[in-house]
């Protein structure tokens, strides 16, 4: 092998032993804050707003998800994974609030970690409730 053969195999195997660590530092456990200062409200007779009518029902709004969890009772959390900050998403089937990128799995009353890789529970708000408007709030 020539010196120029040896050189380009030389530093082709040098890149593929240094991609793995690119992977696992890109899996490494990070801290997303839960958000801002919080404070909206959401009218329910609004159709963009029509699944928090529905026990179960959920939707994502202005970086918080909001699950009507029962008649009268509804749950504000951070839509954000405090894992990589990917958007978390309800689901009904299991009652838990799941993030999509690497299974973390978390409490839908209370924010806190069930499993997966989030270092930390989700940010929980108050949410209130004033005729058909619902006011979530820090």
């Amino acid at each position: 092998m020539d010196r120029k053969g040896f050189l380009k195999q030389t530093f082709a195997l040098c890149g593929l032993a240094l991609i793995p660590i690119g992977v696992v530092e890109s899996c490494k456990k990070q801290s997303f804050p839960g958000g801002a200062n919080v404070n909206f409200t959401l009218d329910l007779g609004n159709s963009a707003n029509a699944a928090l009518n529905t026990v179960g029902g959920a939707l994502v709004a202005n970086g918080v998800i909001v699950v009507r969890a029962s008649a009268g009772i509804f749950d504000a959390l951070s839509a954000t994974c405090t894992h990589a900050g990917c958007t978390v998403g309800y689901d009904s089937g299991s009652g838990h609030i799941l993030c999509p990128c690497h299974g973390g799995t978390y409490n839908v009353s209370t924010g806190s970690v069930i499993s997966g890789p989030p270092p930390s529970p989700l940010t929980r708000y108050s949410v209130t409730q004033s005729g058909n408007v619902l006011t979530v709030k820090s």
